[in-house]
């Protein structure tokens, strides 16, 4: 009576580690296809990023005319406090990154940030 029960408890375990493997891998794939996994941050941040949430990632809103040298300062700044070796996020990194981009493109094809 005992193995049976023990054998009852294995195998429930046994489903529902397996169930909960395959949904966290299923939600690893939707978030990698849409972009939102840590692994595909930079490329599709930096494509899906509007420049003014940009400006706002890099404390430049308030800022009336925005050049490379501003852009580059505030990265470099933000990194540097966000560092993940020093408690600092790698999302907040990945986005400080992408609004760097954002802008960076912006800029190349002229349009006014």
């Amino acid at each position: 009576m005992a193995a049976r029960l023990i054998a009852k408890l294995v195998f429930t375990s046994g489903t529902v580690l397996f169930r909960s493997v395959q949904m966290a891998y299923r939600q690893a794939l939707l978030q990698a296809e849409s972009g939102m996994g840590a692994a595909a941050g930079t490329m599709d941040i930096k494509s899906k990023m509007s420049p003014m949430e940009a400006r706002k990632i890099l404390g430049l809103e308030n800022v009336e005319k925005v050049s490379k040298e501003d852009i580059d300062k505030k990265y470099n700044e933000l990194v540097a406090i966000n560092d993940p070796k020093d408690g600092g996020s790698e999302y907040l990194q990945i986005k400080i990154s992408g609004a760097k981009h954002c802008l960076h493109n912006a800029i190349k094809e002229g349009k006014n940030i």
